[in-house]
């Protein structure tokens, strides 16, 4: 019953492509499937691929130039678009880099891959997907990994934060409610929160520290989700913020404010580094 309502909910948030900026004529340099915006051609950003797996793609955004490393190292946004967590939300996600991630951040951008028969975006250990490789919660190991060992990028294991909306965000709980999550703070954006799935592991988020944006306008993410979300989390032990906005679905109503706010939030609230 729990899986089969996860695939039908899954369907629901797929057909929500919702876009982070307007298409542009294509660059040659770049890969068919994303461009990069005027505004953000000079935001710090490679693509590259976890551990060598191609399937594995994701964008390291960052460090910024002549930034060094502070002694404990930077602290890591890992995004999970919403939509179809395709590649061309990078604009958006460098947006978000350049504007609102404070000094000393860097951002690990993961692309969603589309396994054959499914609409689900960000499959996790709850999802049953024939022919899947790797989950959601073994992607983004995967990515801290090749950011630390790979791209010899020091990190604060501290400071491994996420940040999904929409689609992304029910991955964003499964990472956060492992027994030793490899993330410290999530900032959880128009998201469902489905309960009943997490139920045996909602005990794991005492301590850990939950950002919660949501519109009581959403029609497609019913705002319910994220009162169910505070309510339940606190229960457990958790630290909740949560905000709203107006206009419903997508980032509206002045979203950076927001995330500028989120940020500060998880940097002030984040739980302890769990041993891996």
């Amino acid at each position: 019953m729990v899986r089969s309502h996860v695939a039908i909910a899954g369907l629901a948030l797929a057909a929500v492509l919702w876009q982070a900026a307007p298409k542009q004529a294509a660059d040659p340099k770049q890969a068919a499937d994303y461009t990069v915006a005027d505004d953000v051609k000079d935001v710090p950003a490679k693509e590259l691929h976890a551990l060598g797996n191609e399937k594995q793609r994701y964008f390291l955004i960052g460090p910024r130039a002549n930034e060094k490393a502070p002694p404990a190292g930077y602290a890591l946004l890992l995004v999970m678009p919403g939509g179809d967590g395709s590649a061309d939300t990078t604009s958006f996600v460098r947006r978000i880099f350049q504007s609102c991630a404070p000094k000393e951040w860097v951002v690990a951008q993961l692309v969603a891959v589309r396994w054959p028969n499914t609409q689900t975006i960000w499959p996790t250990r709850h999802s049953t997907i024939a022919g899947m490789k790797f989950t959601t919660e073994e992607f983004v190991d995967a990515v801290v990994s090749d950011v630390t060992k790979t791209q010899k990028v020091k990190i604060d294991p501290a400071r491994v934060y996420q940040l999904g909306w929409s689609s992304g965000g029910p991955a964003e709980y499964a990472i956060a409610l492992q027994e030793k999550p490899p993330v410290t703070a999530s900032y959880v954006a128009m998201s469902v929160f489905w309960e009943a799935v997490f139920e045996k592991e909602l005990k794991n988020a005492k301590g850990r520290a939950f950002f919660l944006d949501h519109s009581p306008d959403d029609a497609t993410c019913t705002f319910d989700n994220a009162e169910k979300a505070q309510t339940r989390l606190k229960k457990e032990g958790a630290s909740v913020e949560l905000v709203t906005y107006a206009g419903g679905h997508g980032w509206n109503d002045d979203p950076f404010t927001r995330l500028k706010k989120g940020f500060a939030w998880m940097e002030k609230n984040h739980a302890k580094a769990e041993r891996r």
